[in-house]
């Protein structure tokens, strides 16, 4: 399969990245189509698309671009999945020139071995982070 890998904003299906975010991630169930645009103008975006410009996967980056990158939101569209997409942009995501900083974070519920193969592990010492979360935000 041809595609190619952008961060050019203007070319993303919000609308379908909205759909699978809200309806089909479990990290993300009811987010709102306002806060999907809102967390996509606050970011680094990539877009996984086929020669025809469809959207094939998404994913986002918050960071410093010195100390921190957080990968959030990756998935590719069910439709598309199995055939090696998701490593494809993980590597072009961990590779790319702005992203070289120091720590890299993300959270998975299921994804450990593929995010494994980019040098992410378990925190070696988690007494030393600490996370605040709002459970009715979305």
């Amino acid at each position: 399969m041809k595609y190619f890998i952008s961060t050019d904003k203007s070319k993303l299906d919000i609308e379908a990245i909205h759909d699978y975010l809200c309806n089909k991630s479990y990290w993300a169930k009811g987010r709102s189509f306002e806060n999907v645009r809102k967390s996509i103008d606050n970011s680094i975006c990539f877009g996984l698309y086929d020669s025809e410009n469809k959207i094939l996967g998404f994913a986002r980056v918050v960071t410093d671009k010195v100390v921190f990158a957080y990968l959030m939101d990756f998935f590719i569209f069910d439709e598309y999945q199995g055939d090696g997409l998701g490593k494809k942009l993980a590597k072009y995501i961990i590779e790319y020139p702005e992203l070289q900083v120091r720590l890299w974070f993300l959270a998975t519920d299921s994804a450990h071995g593929l995010y494994e193969k980019f040098g992410f592990s378990a925190l070696s010492d988690p007494d030393r982070y600490m996370l605040k979360r709002d459970e009715n935000y979305y």
